[in-house]
């Protein structure tokens, strides 16, 4: 934890867990949905939507990143066939859908790793047919699905253009961005693929420090959007200053 304390940051193994809200193009869009409270992550997203004077029957359509329970355990209730959202859309890559939904992934997987695939399931059977699937291209207008594997494979990105001004949502490239930008080879026990996890964040890395575009992850620190920068052969993070405008 040394670097994450000499970033100013809590001597504290705990993580940011973000979901992302866009409205516009008269669409209300989710991307993820947080944890839920499911092993104490998150739990808090419907109590912001409401605040935020959003209402859950608003949302026409929300956009996975990728299926671990800390961004779907809040799309549905204490009844898991009951989704949260009931006139959303459920959109993610087509690699995770076929990665969670596999029996022999399932049966092959760490114990620890079983109950993962089981509230993925329940998630996907809660939307039903209103769950899509895509392997590239744009899933609303002006935003574009970027399959970025490696965490899961089917971990996806989300790119906003509008205005001439555009945002990646990255999901997981980082979950302690602290450590993880400076260091990126570090990965994490929940990556399916740690040298694909570690591949893509570098590829990435290497991206947005050179285009200096705005990236909103859902690990990111308050406020979750963040620029990067080349610092000699590793990289820089600059958070973006929180504004009312960014909400």
């Amino acid at each position: 934890m040394n670097m994450t304390v000499a970033a100013g940051r809590p001597r504290s193994s705990a993580m940011t867990v973000s979901t992302y809200l866009i409205e516009g193009k008269g669409r209300t869009i989710l991307v993820d949905g947080g944890g839920g409270g499911i092993n104490g992550w998150g739990g808090r997203l419907h109590t912001s939507l409401a605040a935020a004077n959003v209402d859950s029957l608003a949302i026409d359509q929300i956009l996975l990143t990728h299926a671990h329970p800390d961004h779907i355990g809040g799309l549905v209730g204490a009844l898991p066939s009951a989704p949260l959202f009931p006139n959303a859309e459920l959109v993610m890559h087509d690699a995770e859908f076929a990665f969670w939904t596999d029996d022999a992934n399932l049966n092959r997987a760490p114990d620890m790793m079983k109950p993962f695939f089981q509230v993925a399931r329940a998630v996907f059977e809660a939307y039903g047919v209103r769950c899509r699937t895509v392997g590239a291209g744009q899933v609303a207008p002006d935003i574009v699905i970027e399959h970025l594997p490696g965490h899961t494979p089917g971990h996806s990105g989300y790119r906003i253009e509008s205005s001439g001004a555009s945002l990646l949502i990255w999901g997981d490239i980082v979950h302690y961005p602290d450590i993880q930008v400076t260091r990126p080879e570090v990965t994490i026990a929940f990556d399916a693929d740690q040298q694909a996890a570690s591949a893509t964040r570098k590829k990435m890395l290497e991206r947005v420090s050179a285009t200096g575009e705005l990236i909103a992850g859902m690990h990111l620190n308050f406020p979750g959007f963040a620029r990067l920068s080349k610092k000699g052969a590793s990289f820089a993070i600059r958070h973006e200053a929180w504004s009312a405008e960014l909400m």
